[in-house]
């Protein structure tokens, strides 16, 4: 994909998504990082209370996906949604994942995500936590080592 292409994708996202707590996260997150050469989707994280709200607006522009529930994940809210041309879009909120006989929730906080050429973006840190949950070990090593490096002050 065009690098261009998914930053406009993205930013007209954020721009449909601006009313609403929200963040950008997952493979697009480790793209903006440079961790990432062709991501795999568009992941986007919003507040429970916006979930209904965010799905409406996305529904006028996309195609909502039928998705069939996950094993692992206990996730109250997601949605899936395609356009020609475009990556999958993936919204959730409420994020859970079932680890042995118990549930495991992740809480969103979107005071942590900021804005950056027009998208809203999710801390490397809270999906270095959520890869950890979804047991991700591949993403769990670029992001820590990301981060060790943003410490050193070695990224550019």
């Amino acid at each position: 994909m065009n690098n261009n292409k998914l930053l406009i994708q993205l930013q007209q996202l954020s721009d449909l998504l601006r009313p609403f707590q929200f963040g950008v996260g997952g493979s697009c997150l480790l793209w903006h990082l440079g961790l990432e050469v062709t991501p795999n989707d568009i992941d986007i994280v919003c507040s429970e209370d916006d979930f209904a709200a965010s799905c409406h607006i996305l529904t006028a522009e996309y195609q909502l996906q039928h998705s069939p529930p996950h094993s692992e994940y206990a996730t109250a809210h997601f949605a899936r949604f395609s356009r020609a041309g475009w990556p999958d879009i993936e919204l959730m909120a409420g994020i859970a994942v079932r680890q042995d006989d118990s549930i495991t929730r992740w809480h969103f906080n979107p005071e942590r995500c900021h804005w950056q050429n027009g998208v809203c973006w999710m801390p490397p840190a809270d999906w270095l936590t959520l890869y950890q949950l979804f047991n991700r070990s591949e993403r769990v090593a670029q992001l820590r080592h990301y981060l060790v490096k943003l410490r050193l002050g070695t990224v550019g």
